[in-house]
């Protein structure tokens, strides 16, 4: 995965793929910008019923951007998600250059354990997880989570983790972001684990202007790389619609990191 290569890992992109415009008009402006790696989530947990995601109809989508050479990335579900996108970009692109995530909210060991397995028995070696925290601060629940995909056989050495911070829950908030960050506790995950951690810049902030703020504190630690959410058009998004940035929000973001 030519993400990987780079001295610090960046992934953005769309919260979700919304269009086929959207999904193409992405990739050519990550990859005039030599970010290779896009994130354009098919499906999408929610609070309360709205829009899911296109689900498998924009596996094409997917399909195209892999063969411009960009890694694209989202998140999956279930277990049968990592086969549906796997056949799909088969047929159409490059299934070598997929990236998936297991999503804070996905916290069934069962799916954990199962996810794993599909890709171990039907990813490219070049197919990496990526592993975000749950939603409240627990060390020891997001190594569980480590552990539960290792034991199910999956290479530790294909494994990211991604640190979204946790529900403020009626803390102490003074910024008034979406998620708590705990960096402290994120860098000791990382020396425990041995895994690259990547920061994802958009959900700690939960609204544009606060996301340079996130990005400069998470500057301070030795973070391998960043998530970033990017839409061409944020005020027509269908989903966190206020904390993804345009084009030029995020070329003046990537000068800052």
């Amino acid at each position: 995965m030519r993400g990987f290569l780079m001295e610090k890992i960046i992934i953005a992109g769309p919260c979700a793929a919304e269009s086929r415009k959207q999904v193409l008009e992405t990739a050519v402006s990550m990859k005039e910008r030599n970010i290779p790696i896009v994130r354009a989530s098919l499906w999408k947990p929610r609070t309360k019923p709205g829009f899911d995601g296109v689900g498998a109809d924009g596996i094409p989508w997917l399909a195209e951007a892999t063969k411009m050479g960009v890694t694209v990335a989202t998140e999956v579900l279930l277990p049968n998600h990592v086969t549906e996108v796997l056949n799909g970009i088969k047929g159409d692109g490059d299934p070598s250059q997929v990236l998936f995530w297991l999503g804070s909210r996905n916290q069934s060991h069962l799916i954990q354990r199962e996810v794993a397995s599909r890709m171990k028995e039907e990813a490219p070696e070049t197919v990496k997880l990526m592993i975000k925290n749950q939603p409240w601060n627990d060390m020891n629940h997001w190594l569980g989570i480590v552990d539960h995909v290792t034991d199910a056989g999956f290479p530790p050495e294909r494994i990211l983790l991604c640190h979204r911070g946790f529900y403020p829950n009626g803390g102490e908030n003074p910024m008034g972001l979406r998620n708590i960050p705990d960096f402290e506790m994120a860098m000791r995950v990382r020396e425990l684990t041995g895994l690259p951690m990547l920061v994802d810049l958009s959900h700690i902030a939960g609204s544009v202007d606060k996301v340079p703020l996130v990005a400069n504190e998470a500057r301070q630690y030795d973070m391998d790389g960043y998530m970033i959410e990017v839409h061409p058009n944020p005020s027509v998004a269908k989903s966190d619609a206020k904390q993804q940035l345009n084009i030029n929000e995020f070329d003046r973001l990537l000068k800052q990191l």
